[in-house]
């Protein structure tokens, strides 16, 4: 799990590198807007069912509601750069195991009894859960007691902290291996912790609750990102995606990035705005302000992040610990040192099977070399004198 994540820190960089063409785009005087960007789209594929449009490295994007299937348009001409499939390949079977565990219909290696819901057995925090849910979960908190035991069976004690860190090469392959084991995974910790804590809470919104309560933050509201559009008569006019904007950053200040258009299910806008401090900045979906607008209702609106003052456990949750798990805000470069923890526990795993083969072998040795001895004593003692 670990190993594939350290892989999709770099999916967005490595999406843009092969799709140079779409990310193609011209400057220009009066650039094409946000609305006439799914405007163009609209006109040129009436079967593509648009459901949201994102500012993304100079071009709009403009997708359906799998989030996989986009247009892109140049914002200098007008014109449609090319449409791409975000999730195919092997990044795309990548993120089904890493972040749905091979749940996510669309996607390759979707397995459909993953995605299923586990019986509740009367325990409230298990209703819609699906095995994938729980078996992400169950990795998570897995990963947070690794690095919590291993941690205390490492403490070597303040006068000796040194030899914590100390790697033997010239004593054996296991004093190499066991110390690698220990250095490792003492320099990773805090990492592993991060990517425990925040993954299982991915899946158990309780872990991220004790968390807070152990840090001194607050209960986040279960139902922050709900919103209900007021019932609008037949033949209302519809806010536009300008009209909304100004809405949400008259709330919210900064620039909106990602814009989730009304449909007849959810008619409302849902907006994503990036502010002076954006820990997601370097995500394909960049922002992390969110705003609710009703689409007929100009003053129904909800402030769904962004909004206000939190308690600094609840900001370094979410302006920190969360985004580092995807370790969206630094760049590539920096994300080269989240890959490398990424990649610690398959060195972990490595040196942990090959200090315990070493062991079983020298256990089994002495009891050969004691049972020898036991047969050799007992032929001596049963000898005719």
């Amino acid at each position: 799990m670990t190993t594939s994540g350290a892989l999709l820190l770099f999916q967005p960089e490595y999406f843009r590198a092969t799709h140079g063409t779409f990310y193609q785009h011209t400057d220009s005087a009066h650039p094409v807007t946000a609305t006439q960007a799914v405007g163009i789209v609209h006109q040129a594929h009436p079967d593509f069912a648009i459901s949201w449009v994102n500012k993304d490295h100079g071009i709009f994007e403009v997708g359906d509601a799998t989030y996989n299937v986009m247009y892109g348009v140049n914002p200098g001409t007008g014109d449609i750069t090319g449409l791409a499939h975000r999730n195919d390949g092997v990044y795309g079977f990548l993120e089904n195991l890493h972040e749905c565990a091979f749940s996510c219909e669309g996607y390759p290696g979707y397995a459909p009894f993953l995605a299923k819901t586990v019986p509740t057995l009367g325990i409230s925090w298990l209703t819609g859960l699906t095995w994938a849910g729980i078996l992400l979960g169950a990795l998570g908190l897995l990963l947070v007691f690794l690095a919590v035991t291993g941690i205390v069976t490492w403490w070597p004690g303040f006068r000796r902290l040194s030899h914590g860190f100390r790697v033997r090469t010239g004593r054996g392959r296991f004093a190499r291996d066991y110390d690698l084991h220990r250095a490792v995974g003492a320099v990773a910790v805090v990492f592993l912790l991060m990517w425990g804590v925040t993954g299982a809470s991915f899946e158990f919104p309780v872990v991220e609750r004790v968390w807070l309560a152990l840090t001194g933050g607050t209960a986040p509201d279960p139902h922050q990102y709900d919103f209900e559009a007021n019932h609008a008569p037949r033949g209302a006019p519809e806010l536009t995606l300008e009209q909304a904007s100004r809405i949400a950053l008259a709330r919210v200040p900064g620039t909106v990035t990602l814009a989730v258009l009304p449909t007849a299910d959810t008619p409302y806008y849902a907006l994503s705005i990036q502010r002076s401090y954006d820990p997601y900045r370097y995500e394909q979906f960049s922002g992390d302000g969110y705003v609710y607008i009703d689409g007929h209702d100009a003053s129904h609106v909800k402030v769904a992040a962004g909004g206000g003052k939190e308690a600094v456990s609840n900001t370094v949750y979410d302006k920190l610990l969360e985004p580092s798990h995807f370790g969206w805000l630094v760049n590539g470069w920096w994300r080269i040192g989240w890959a490398i923890f990424g990649l610690a526990p398959l060195l972990l795993a490595t040196t942990g099977v090959s200090t315990w083969l070493i062991r079983r072998r020298s256990k089994r040795n002495r009891a050969a070399a004691r049972a020898d001895s036991s047969a050799i004593t007992s032929v001596g003692t049963s000898a005719p004198s």
